[in-house]
């Protein structure tokens, strides 16, 4: 049989006095000894627990912000833009942390266009207050010349919970076709991957059945005439891989007796006021294709006497007033 120890008394009364004490002296500093042990949250803390803040700075360079979140949970959150002395800006240059609404592969849902810059009347440090959603959000600068800083910030649940399921992967191959199907003079080939867990981690391609993998950051270009394999595939940030896929195509020889020119369109998109107006930003797509000899270059000019550019992506326009935008 066990016997439970006594205490005597002579042994007890100090403990019971020192924890007293030790009572007292916390409460003075303003602590309670709940806190040691844990204690279950106030209704409403848990919403504010959950809230979280979401940094970007910049500086000088125009070709990549200087620090950018690339994860968030979804609900509330905090967006900080600082584009400051503090932050290394030291010619004044303004710069713009906004959320892409046009692009149907990212989420559309959070309209967000802050311009910063070190002489403003907040001193280059903006916040905004936003509620995010499960997926993936493109975000970029719209200054003319700093298409190059842009990312994507991706979102996840926040139920918990382990990712067992690997991403989605999509390809699609664009270019101009001729009668056998065969893409003239170059095909674009443009993966995609969607995860709704924790998130899309890599994506990588490869040439024919094989070539090396190597990272997908762009759609791949391919102008070499013949048949062609594009593999690819994806993981996750639970490391979670998606199956290998392949699409398959051609590329034909551009005729050389083509004597049509291109055909060329464009839309503008963004919200609109009651009057027709953009708001905040209008984004020019161009579009162009050629059944010959394929299309070449396309290029753009922003008013009657801009200099023509190249153009690569949607031009995006976000200065108050009426533009003219050439292609």
């Amino acid at each position: 049989m066990r016997h439970r120890p006594v205490l005597s008394r002579r042994r007890y009364r100090p403990a019971r006095l020192w924890l007293a004490l030790l009572g007292s002296f916390l409460m003075v500093l303003g602590l309670t000894s709940t806190a040691a042990y844990g204690r279950t949250a106030a209704p409403g803390e848990a919403d504010a627990a959950a809230e979280q803040v979401l940094t970007w700075t910049a500086g000088d360079p125009i070709d990549h912000y200087l620090s950018a979140p690339k994860t968030a949970v979804a609900g509330k959150a905090t967006i900080v833009f600082e584009n400051s002395a503090a932050t290394g800006n030291t010619t004044g240059m303004p710069h713009t942390l906004t959320f892409s609404v046009s692009d149907p592969e990212f989420n559309n849902d959070v309209t967000l266009n802050i311009l910063a810059n070190p002489g403003d009347d907040q001193g280059g440090k903006h916040t905004a207050e936003v509620t995010l959603t499960p997926g993936r959000y493109f975000y970029h600068c719209t200054m003319p010349g700093h298409e190059a800083m842009q990312g994507i910030l991706t979102v996840t649940d926040g139920g918990g919970g382990e990712d067992t399921t690997a991403p989605g992967t999509s390809a699609k191959v664009d270019g101009d076709k001729n009668a056998d199907g065969a893409y003239i003079g170059q095909a674009t080939v443009t993966v995609s991957a969607t995860d709704d867990g924790s998130g899309v981690d890599t994506v990588e391609y490869a040439v024919g059945a094989d070539g090396a993998w190597q990272p997908y950051t762009a759609p791949v270009v391919v102008d070499e005439v013949g048949p062609h394999t594009i593999r690819y595939r994806a993981t996750d940030k639970a490391g979670n891989a998606a199956a290998e896929k392949s699409v398959d195509f051609a590329v034909a020889a551009p005729p050389t007796d083509d004597k049509t020119p291109p055909e060329t369109s464009a839309t503008v998109s963004g919200e609109k006021d009651d009057q027709g107006r953009y708001l905040g930003m209008a984004t020019v797509t161009v579009t162009a294709s050629d059944t010959g000899s394929g299309v070449n270059t396309i290029e753009y000019a922003v008013g009657a006497d801009g200099a023509w550019q190249p153009y690569t992506a949607p031009v995006m326009v976000h200065e108050t007033g009426t533009h003219t935008v050439r292609y």
